[in-house]
């Protein structure tokens, strides 16, 4: 059996939900809005590595970090932020992505992580 080695991080899989896809196919882009019908697809889920903790944290570090998931989010899709949504709450973060939580991490490679 092949052993991996484990990170320190614990890993955050976020994926977008019907409200933002409802407002990428809503953004004024140039694209006829019958040519539009953006959905979620499994590739569009984003991984967030972040500190490896007890579990019990887990919900509030999310909830202190949310503004920067929201608009990197938010950015991966439409660069302009005036098109952006002003009121990015929490509870509507909630509303817009699934958020789900991996607390173990495996490099299946031997190669290093590089950082871009």
């Amino acid at each position: 059996m092949q052993e991996y080695s484990s990170l320190n991080r614990t890993a955050l899989i976020v994926k977008p939900l019907k409200p933002y896809w409802d407002w990428a196919n809503n953004i004024k882009d140039g694209i006829p809005s019958e040519a539009k019908n953006y959905t979620q697809t499994e590739m569009d889920t984003t991984v967030y590595l972040i500190p490896d903790m007890e579990p019990s944290l887990i919900g509030d570090h999310i909830e202190a970090m949310f503004p920067e998931i929201f608009e990197d989010e938010l950015n991966a899709w439409w660069v302009k932020e005036e098109d952006w949504p002003k009121d990015r709450t929490y509870e509507k973060f909630k509303q817009w992505f699934e958020v789900s939580v991996a607390p173990l991490v495996y490099d299946t490679e031997d190669g290093d992580i590089i950082k871009e």
